[in-house]
């Protein structure tokens, strides 16, 4: 997801990032074309985070949409019939529930141990050594360990994790972690 700045006719205060349940349309489409769309954790706006990141997203009715919602699909998220956000749709699977999310604010390589990530967690994880699910702006692959750390970063400590299986460059800020139900 890509917030629209102000200037752009984006939203004028940005949104702190979390869930959302804005409308949608194909960009191929029109505005006449809305559908309700929900999101789980779109990332902060600009102004406040980095204004773009991977989302994890539902239609809040998906029978009859339109069009073919699949990968490579452009759709333009918007607030009544006000353009505020773009996404592109990397790939489509079930829904599912997962028991946790990460979005990464920072990545750095630990030699001989892996990626480590710290960022805004949501959940629970009971245990750690799971594989999860990366998602990034332009791919979306499976982290075969992911190992629960923590970190002293501006004398307090915050939650982070250890990434086996993946390269650095693979998790930039903004990508997402998820967590697989058990």
């Amino acid at each position: 997801m890509r917030w629209l700045a102000a200037e752009d006719g984006g939203r004028r205060n940005p949104h702190p990032g979390g869930r959302y349940a804005p409308t949608a349309f194909a960009a191929s489409g029109t505005v006449d074309d809305l559908w309700s769309i929900a999101f789980d954790d779109v990332p902060a706006g600009l102004g406040v985070g980095l204004g773009e990141g991977a989302v994890h997203a539902r239609w809040l009715n998906g029978v009859g949409v339109p069009f073919a919602w699949g990968p490579g699909t452009r759709l333009i998220i918007t607030e009544g019939p006000r353009p505020v956000a773009e996404v592109e749709i990397l790939a489509t699977a079930p829904w599912a529930e997962r028991p946790w999310t990460f979005r990464v604010s920072e990545s750095f390589g630990i030699t001989g141990r892996g990626v480590g990530v710290v960022g805004d967690f949501t959940g629970a994880i009971d245990r750690s050594g799971l594989p999860a699910e990366l998602q990034s702006r332009d791919q979306l692959l499976i982290v075969p360990e992911v190992w629960v750390e923590f970190a002293r970063l501006a004398n307090r400590e915050r939650i982070a994790l250890l990434l086996r299986g993946v390269e650095k460059d693979q998790v930039a800020p903004g990508a997402v972690l998820r967590g697989f139900a058990p």
